[in-house]
């Protein structure tokens, strides 16, 4: 079978990312999976029974939709996330059933591991950072905020002319009234986190400042400046 085959998503298996998670009857785990043929690394996501309800689908639908609709909606605006491989559910006898591919980010960081482990020079943090500004504030341009953003979520390449990025793990980005609303508790999460691994309080004015340049007001986060 090829990879561009439903079938094939469907019954390839691989090494869990970490132990899947099991609660209320649902499952949903992350397998890493790499081609024999090619040595192409996909990530696949599976749940099962893992549901969200909203007045369109007042049964429930599977929460791997709504991260995928998420992804394209990402896609459609110019927001970098991982590269979009394969969704597809089915409802069968043990209910819902979903999965959702995405190809490995090869020669990407985390923002988790450059603070952790003093991976960049300030100079490359500082670039990155820039990098990562701009591709939340297309977000939050949008109204629509990621609602789960920590440095394990924010990749950057440095091997470019200039740095790349791509944002995972969309399943709770919802849409805002407002660009402000949909951007405060993105980037007081994200900030509030790298503050406590290394970063600078240069680098915090350097991120602030580019949502001031952008038009998108960002309340004191007097957290952030201890």
């Amino acid at each position: 079978m090829r990879p561009q085959e439903t079938s094939f998503w469907w019954s390839v298996t691989g090494e869990w990312v970490e132990e899947p998670n099991n609660r209320r009857g649902g499952f949903s785990g992350v397998q890493r999976v790499v081609l024999p043929q090619s040595g192409e690394c996909y990530y696949v996501k599976r749940q099962r029974n893992h549901l969200f309800r909203s007045v369109r689908y007042p049964t429930g639908r599977p929460t791997l939709l709504r991260e995928w609709q998420s992804m394209r909606f990402c896609q459609s605006i110019g927001v970098p996330t991982a590269p979009l491989v394969f969704f597809d559910m089915q409802k069968g006898k043990e209910g819902w059933e979903s999965i959702l591919v995405t190809r490995d980010l090869q020669g990407y960081v985390s923002l988790d591991r450059v603070y952790k482990e003093k991976l960049w020079s300030c100079q490359q943090r500082a670039e990155a950072l820039r990098a990562v500004a701009a591709a939340l504030i297309s977000l939050h341009r949008a109204h629509r905020k990621h609602g789960h953003l920590y440095p394990k979520e924010v990749f950057v390449k440095l091997s470019g002319e200039r740095p790349a990025v791509a944002i995972v793990d969309w399943e709770l980005s919802r849409s805002r009234l407002t660009a402000a609303r949909a951007a405060q508790p993105d980037v007081r999460r994200l900030l509030k986190s790298l503050l406590s691994v290394g970063m600078t309080q240069e680098e915090l004015r350097l991120f602030f400042d580019a949502y001031r340049a952008s038009g998108i007001n960002l309340p004191a986060i007097p957290q952030l400046n201890r």
